[in-house]
This record gives structure tokens, C-alpha cells and sequence, in this order.
């Protein structure tokens, strides 16, 4: 039950950095539907600021980049933990403190999506946390810890 619920969880995460990757080229192609939207847009797109080190950014290259490295850990952490199972044939330790970790890792993001984000990539987060942390409690119950 643990490894289907660890699976489970890493398509959830590759879906959400698929479906994120939509969500993105939805932002970055852009126009706004009002005046209010397109100047919002345009100043978002061309009031730079030095950030350091000869790094000048805008709030959209940003919201671009921070978007952009969301899908990617997604679909990396997903494919990670496939590429994991992939390796490892039951459930063993590797696999057990795994979910433990994308449990934290993932149940952090979705409190954090609770106070910042909208449904769709907190939808996601959700069921990916609770996925993992089914798994890693099902781990322990099926076979204790080696010590």
C-alpha cells in the first residue's frame, strides 16, 4: 500500500508541474483583459530594478523565473521518486524516509499555498501531502525501521 501511495504522489507532482507549465505560458503570453490589467502588465514588464551584482530584474522576469522553477521541482522531485521506486522493489528505508521527507517538504509548501496561492496548484500540493504522508505511515506499519 505504501508504494502505491508514493507513486501515486509522484504522478500527482508531474502532473502539477504539467499542468503549471500551462499555467505559465498563460502568464508569460499575457495581455490583460482591462486597462487596469495591461498597465499593471506593462509596469510589472519594464520597471527594472538593480538587484546586486549587475542583476537587473523586473517583477515579471521574477514572478517568471520563481513560476518557472516551480513546475521544474515538480517534475523533478516527481521523477526523482519515480526513478527511486524504479530502483528500489518493495518499500524499503531509501523509500521510507523518502515520503517522509516529500511529506514535510510537500505539507510545508501546501500550508504555505493556503496563505499565498489559488485552488489550482494548492489542489495539487494537497493531494501530493496527503499521498506521501499516507505512504510513510503505511510504511512504518508494514514493516518496522531496520535498526
Amino acid at each position: 500500500m505504501a508504494r502505491r501511495f508514493f507513486a501515486a504522489g509522484c504522478w500527482v507532482l508531474v502532473s502539477c508541474g504539467l499542468v503549471h507549465l500551462l499555467g505559465h505560458y498563460a502568464l508569460v503570453t499575457s495581455t490583460g483583459d482591462t486597462d487596469t490589467e495591461r498597465q499593471m502588465l506593462e509596469l510589472m514588464r519594464t520597471y527594472r530594478r538593480d538587484m546586486g551584482l549587475g542583476f537587473v530584474r523586473s517583477t515579471f522576469d521574477l514572478l517568471t523565473g520563481f513560476s518557472l522553477a516551480f513546475s521544474i521541482q515538480c517534475l523533478g522531485f516527481g521523477g526523482l521518486g519515480l526513478g527511486l521506486m524504479r530502483a528500489e522493489r518493495g518499500f524499503p528505508r531509501v523509500l521510507r524516509t523518502a515520503a517522509g521527507v516529500y511529506a514535510v517538504a510537500f505539507g510545508a509548501m501546501t500550508a504555505m499555498g493556503f496563505v499565498y496561492w489559488f485552488p489550482a496548484p494548492l489542489s495539487f500540493l494537497v493531494v501530493a501531502f496527503v499521498c506521501f504522508a499516507v505512504a510513510r505511515s503505511a510504511a512504518s506499519r508494514e514493516s518496522p525501521a531496520p535498526r
